[in-house]
């Protein structure tokens, strides 16, 4: 299996030089390649963390572990030192009050004042309220983590271990919907354990470089 480095690079040289070039909805423009695919053999227990460019790994596990609770609201990720979704409720604060708070402040207010960080610090049900509450039409709430977890344990040749994050009917009430939407898992008759995780939009420069290491890491050690 060719090493992680050269999988980027080589997905990296392949969009540069075949990509489909258009303008999107951020009006900056794309160039992007539809299906690209790269495996990761953990066996070993490496973890693929890049060193083409910095990966912030303390980050990456840390907004992992806050999708993993469920949560929600930005306040325990800055209380973390993590502010890599501040953008997106700071753009709603400023649009509904007027107020030109800078980041620092906003990020600083949602961290100190109880009522202020509930009002203006929660992103909408993103991708832990998938994962740990997803509300099915019933009204009845599904930790899709625990039952994969249940499933891994004691049903592992299933072929029904995933969880999903695109819930269509509540897609607009999201700060931004799911990059990475579809898990799932499979465990080999000898007790491997494999994951497959889907992603819609990928930033390669940012996101699939961030995001891909700490999942790959935390698909490994979940069995």
């Amino acid at each position: 299996m060719r090493h992680p480095e050269y999988q980027y690079l080589d997905l990296m040289q392949n969009v540069l030089e075949h990509g489909d070039e258009r303008i999107d909805r951020t009006g900056v423009g794309t160039r992007s390649l539809f299906g690209a695919m790269a495996r990761f053999d953990l066996s070993d227990g490496s973890v693929p963390i890049l060193t083409t460019k910095r990966v912030y790994w303390k980050t990456a596990v840390k907004e992992m572990l806050w999708f993993l609770t469920g949560q929600t609201n930005i306040r325990s990720l800055l209380r973390d030192n993590v502010r890599i979704w501040s953008d997106w409720p700071l753009a709603h604060y400023r649009k509904e009050t007027g107020d030109n708070i800078s980041q620092e402040d906003f990020e600083a207010r949602i961290v100190a004042d109880d009522d202020f960080a509930a009002r203006w610090g929660d992103l909408g049900p993103v991708y832990g309220k998938q994962w740990r509450r997803w509300m099915g039409s019933d009204g009845k709430e599904h930790d899709q983590i625990e039952t994969l977890v249940d499933m891994l344990r004691n049903n592992p040749s299933s072929r029904r271990m995933l969880f999903h994050g695109w819930n269509v009917a509540e897609l607009d009430r999201m700060a931004l919907p799911p990059c990475h939407m579809v898990y799932q898992y499979h465990v080999t008759s000898d007790g491997k354990l494999n994951s497959l995780m889907f992603q819609r939009s990928a930033d390669l420069l940012l996101g699939a470089v961030f995001f891909s290491s700490v999942q790959s890491s935390v698909g490994s050690t979940i069995h």
